[in-house]
């Protein structure tokens, strides 16, 4: 007997990861959305054509892998199975979505209270269960809580990698997926097709980017990524700048405080208590001034600078302070626009930015040395090269043909026998 595989999303894309894992029993391996399309609306996973399910295994909470959850329970009740970070992370984009959205929505309040309701938690080398099929999380590395799914039935094994990242950063030790060989790889192909910079000369240009800027009197403005991009980012500017005063803003705020909850997920949880410890938690109006008076540096969400309260802070700095991003900003957000024309939309309005824009590339994805290690490591019959955009997976997967593996790039609505 074999596995079958059903690709509602995430397949010649980056975004809406939502598969069907066919066994003795039907279950999702996550359900997210696409937060921006071309058009810059979200963009839902396949509808499921048979809706008998019998339960979820969401691999971490950032929306494209868990954002349309709450969406199940408008047609099920089935349990799903994340980490206690996964649970907590996820409640609050929930609702933050909820809040941004509204009425649009594709699921109503009574879903995300049901959603809440069936969670089940699974920890990290504990296996689980669901009819004659064991699910089992090993470490990710990507953010906390993150997950692979190991997936084991009647002898034949999967391993569906998530979003996952082997270098070890400032708060994670690096992904932990394997014990053994598997019989098919599930594999996300974001950055297939590059390295990214070494971690630790990285961190010491960004560190005298900083350094330069604060110098001159100007304030350093670090548009970043809610969850774990701000919170490694207080790490990293800490560990090279004792007493900058550093001011974090946004929803980075609830979920550094998760952070701090789950210190068994972090490495070197202690430092990153002491760092929280250190810095300014943006409550007020006059704390947004102070944080804009020279000097400083601000981290604050959002990443791609579309919502939150980053986008305010540009009116406000002096003409010696600086924006460094540190992640990927979609074509036609606002962060992408700042990068590209030097402009910004504020209240409907068109605003030129003369500051200087920088960008460091501190991705929480594999790079292709860290895709290839995991592929060798696993040693599978199958690979399917998913959660990359079109042209990236198919290389990807016409790479792994080459060296002798059965691979594949699947179109979004593929079935595949495992």
């Amino acid at each position: 007997m074999t596995m079958n595989l059903h690709c509602l999303g995430a397949s010649g894309e980056v975004g809406r990861s939502a598969f069907v894992l066919q066994t003795d029993r039907r279950v999702l391996l996550d359900y997210g959305v696409k937060i921006f399309d071309e058009a810059g609306k979200p963009t839902y996973p396949l509808k499921i054509e048979n809706v008998r399910l019998d339960a979820a295994f969401i691999s971490h909470a950032h929306l494209d892998h868990s954002g349309f959850v709450p969406n199940i329970y408008s047609f099920s009740k089935i349990p799903w199975y994340g980490t206690p970070p996964t649970y907590d992370i996820a409640d609050i984009l929930w609702k933050d979505s909820m809040k941004i959205q509204g009425d649009e929505l594709p699921w109503t309040n009574a879903h995300y209270k049901k959603a809440l309701k069936y969670w089940h938690p699974l920890m990290y080398n504990h296996a689980v269960g669901v009819g004659e099929t064991s699910f089992e999380f090993r470490d990710a590395g990507h953010i906390a809580g993150a997950a692979m799914v190991h997936v084991e039935w009647k002898g034949r094994k999967l391993l569906y990698s998530g979003d996952f990242k082997s270098e070890k950063t400032r708060l994670h030790e690096g992904a932990k997926p394997l014990k053994e060989e598997v019989d098919s790889l599930v594999i996300e192909s974001t950055y297939a097709d590059r390295e990214h910079p070494d971690r630790k000369g990285l961190e010491k240009k960004f560190s005298d980017e900083i350094y330069e800027t604060i110098n001159e009197g100007g304030t350093v403005l670090c548009p970043a990524f809610a969850v774990g991009r701000s919170q490694e980012l207080i790490r990293i500017i800490r560990a090279y700048h004792k007493d900058v005063p550093i001011y974090l803003d946004g929803m980075a705020k609830e979920v550094a405080r998760i952070y701090m909850k789950y210190k068994r997920y972090l490495r070197e949880s202690e430092k990153f208590m002491e760092d929280m410890d250190s810095i300014t938690l943006v409550e007020s109006i006059q704390d947004r001034k102070n944080a804009t008076e020279g000097g400083s540096v601000i981290v604050s969400t959002a990443g791609m600078m579309e919502g939150g309260p980053a986008v305010n802070y540009v009116k406000y700095l002096n003409r010696d302070s600086k924006i460094i991003f540190t992640g990927y900003c979609v074509e036609g957000t606002n962060g992408w626009m700042l990068q590209n024309k030097g402009q910004l939309r504020v209240d409907k309005n068109i605003l030129e930015v003369e500051l200087p824009v920088e960008y460091f590339d501190f991705s929480a994805h594999a790079g292709r040395g860290d895709l290839m290690q995991l592929v060798k490591e696993a040693n599978p019959e199958k690979i399917v090269c998913v959660h990359g955009d079109r042209e990236r997976s198919a290389k990807f997967a016409d790479e792994l043909k080459a060296m002798g593996y059965d691979a594949l790039a699947p179109k979004l609505g593929d079935r595949i026998s495992l």
